[in-house]
């Protein structure tokens, strides 16, 4: 069982007088019911004209508990994150940091069951809104649950995520020894809320052992909100920049590119060989270019995909005949699949047309498990 972590909660505000006078008030009221850790407060006001900070300020009086840290400028949600994180690590001696906001969307009362989660060894302890028991405002509009829903999805998929239900929300706790202690803020890929896509798949890729505990995400009542107009932008602007910094991801672009040329290759020996100079037949030409494309693919997949596993010396001989005889497991597979299809479509284009690319998805995959697992021997 773990005890005596100091948490720190991060709460940043902007023209929040009004919602943080109530907040703090609620916390006083939960914190010290808290047990086994410790548990603190700290702010992170982007200078609000509203006097937001002289408010914390004039409260620090009363609860110890209580910390302030004011920027020289509003920089964004992420930025506001960022610097709270450092100051909480650098300054506070965190061992725990707490993402929150101040507009009571994300329920005061729902901290400590965050917390406990810490007991059981938890490194990364996410409030999910879509997991049973979770949910999102009945009073959003359509357009907005919408969004946060699809949103959703689109970043579990892309970032590769499916053991993880809500990726895009920002009530979490994570460990700060190994795993936020080794984060670089400098490299931050947002400024504003995709900056919690970036710091999930961190904690994620740094094997992060991950609890989902569901809460009812508030519709918020008053205060100005954080949300920005481009948020399903940005967050697959850092998406894309997170995969293309994925060795995996980008493995497999470049096994996809080696296919496609491949394909040209043997397409191009087909139309000059068959179809304009009439030196072969159709299936002579067919079998000499797939051979080619063939010796291309393994050659290029070697010297570059799999560069970090290329095979050289005596071995390369029987990892080619290898790569053959998977190329006839593809042949296999697409003859299977267009024949089901024949027997389907009774004759519709449009039914022929989805086996064949079905056939090609199925293959794509099968090629690439086969040269993963067996030809190069990955250990991803």
């Amino acid at each position: 069982m773990i005890i005596n972590m100091k948490i720190i909660i991060i709460i940043p505000t902007y023209n929040e007088r009004e919602n943080t006078d109530r907040m703090i008030e609620t916390l006083a009221e939960i914190l010290p019911g808290i047990p086994d850790h410790i548990v603190e407060v700290l702010y992170v006001d982007g200078n609000s004209p509203d006097g937001t900070a002289e408010l914390i300020r004039s409260l620090q009086k009363t609860y110890s508990w209580l910390h302030l840290l004011v920027e020289n400028k509003k920089e964004g949600l992420g930025m506001a994150y960022a610097k709270g994180m450092r100051y909480a690590m650098e300054k506070l001696d965190a061992d725990y940091l707490m993402e929150f906001d101040s507009d009571f969307q994300h329920p005061p009362q729902d901290i400590p069951r965050l917390i406990a989660e810490i007991n059981h060894g938890y490194d990364y302890i996410i409030g999910s809104r879509y997991i049973p028991g979770g949910s999102i405002p009945v009073a959003w509009s359509f357009k907005r649950k919408f969004l946060s829903v699809v949103g959703n999805i689109v970043a579990r998929v892309f970032l590769i995520l499916p053991q993880i239900h809500d990726v895009t929300g920002g009530f979490k706790l994570a460990r700060v020894k190994g795993f936020m202690d080794g984060f670089d803020f400098s490299k931050l890929l947002s400024k504003s809320f995709a900056y919690k896509i970036h710091l999930l798949f961190y904690m994620v890729q740094k094997g992060a052992k991950v609890k989902e505990v569901p809460f009812l995400f508030a519709h918020r009542t008053s205060g100005e909100s954080k949300i920005i107009k481009n948020e399903m932008q940005e967050t697959l602007r850092v998406i894309f920049r997170l995969q293309m910094q994925n060795p995996k991801i980008m493995r497999f672009i470049k096994f996809v590119i080696v296919g496609g040329t491949g394909l040209v290759i043997q397409t191009a020996f087909f139309e000059v060989t068959s179809v304009f100079m009439h030196l072969l037949t159709p299936s002579i030409a067919t079998v000499i270019g797939g051979e080619m494309a063939i010796i291309s693919n393994f050659s290029l997949n070697n010297l570059w995909t799999f560069r970090e596993y290329r095979i050289a010396g005596s071995k390369i001989i029987f990892k080619f005949l290898q790569f053959n005889l998977t190329s006839f497991i593809a042949l296999g597979i697409q003859y299977t699949v267009l024949k089901i299809g024949e027997d389907v479509a009774q004759g519709s284009p449009f039914v022929i047309q989805f086996f064949f690319f079905g056939a090609l998805i199925l293959v794509l995959i099968t090629n690439y498990i086969i040269y993963n697992k067996i030809i190069w021997k990955t250990k991803d």
